[in-house]
């Protein structure tokens, strides 16, 4: 089975980034899976504008924005469709969009599993498999998680098939899924 890292599809879709300077976006890159609820403060994001750029021609009209693999922020929509489908696997946590409560949530992946097989691989092999999207996945250890997170590389969210499926038959737009190597 193959398995996807989940990012931005830069070509089609402006995307959200992190307001700079704010206080509340600093502890994302320490996300590994815990619960957030009872600490959560919110993101501060605004919509990225390329000041390089008088026309950016991509959507502005879209369900979900990944900049980074490890911040999936969606509409209330896309929140409401993956909470039914994965119930008590993420948590839907309220943003800020431009400084105001918005329409978007931060989905906090909870399924944390050591999914990439980097047993008997020195530091360089594991760093290359991840560079060349040639990861060897434990299947045994995904189960029937649809979506997840590694407990080394725990910043990245992973799929399946079926995850994408769902985005696809769903009509979730702004994603992008990158192969990342395969479950055995």
């Amino acid at each position: 089975m193959n398995i996807y890292e989940i990012g931005q599809d830069f070509d089609n879709y402006k995307f959200f980034v992190f307001k700079e300077d704010d206080k509340s976006n600093k502890d994302v890159w320490d996300y590994n899976g815990q619960s957030l609820v009872n600490e959560w403060k919110g993101l501060s994001l605004e919509l990225f504008r390329d000041k390089r750029k008088k026309k950016d021609k991509r959507s502005e009209d879209f369900d979900a924005s990944c900049y980074f693999s490890g911040c999936l922020i969606v509409n209330k929509r896309t929140s409401l469709l993956l909470s039914e489908k994965l119930k008590d696997q993420i948590e839907v946590l309220p943003v800020n969009v431009d400084g105001k409560t918005s329409d978007y949530y931060f989905i906090n992946v909870l399924n944390t599993v050591k999914a990439i097989n980097t047993d008997s691989k020195s530091n360089e092999e594991i760093l290359k498999m991840m560079r060349d999207n040639n990861c060897d996945f434990n299947k045994e250890n995904i189960g029937s998680y649809i979506i997840f997170r590694d407990s080394l590389f725990y910043s990245s969210y992973y799929c399946t098939d079926e995850f994408v499926d769902f985005v696809k038959q769903n009509s979730i737009t702004g994603l992008k899924f990158t192969c990342a190597g395969i479950a055995e």
